[in-house]
């Protein structure tokens, strides 16, 4: 089963296998979408986690690129969004 994507207006991923889907291809449009469905309520987890603002924003972008320069979206499965937690916290506890 596919979860429908909440914020997306980009028609070509309108649900989570679409978009990983996509993030295997390297379709960087994929990983805007991804960025833009799930940066903002990464960087108030990370803030929950953290308690700096300026360290959630390092934290997150840094969680992004890495995404994208390792490439290696297989690991993913949906829902997306139990990935994305679960780095973001391995990451703030270092």
């Amino acid at each position: 089963m596919s979860t429908k994507l909440s914020g997306m207006d980009h028609a070509d991923f309108e649900d989570e296998l679409t978009l990983l889907e996509g993030l295997k291809n390297k379709n960087i449009k994929a990983f805007a979408a991804l960025y833009k469905e799930y940066s903002e309520d990464l960087l108030l987890f990370a803030y929950t986690l953290t308690g700096d603002p300026a360290l959630c924003h390092e934290v997150v972008d840094g969680l992004f690129i890495e995404l994208w320069e390792k490439g290696d979206f297989t690991q993913i499965t949906p829902p997306i969004h139990h990935f994305l937690y679960s780095e973001l916290r391995i990451k703030c506890k270092k």
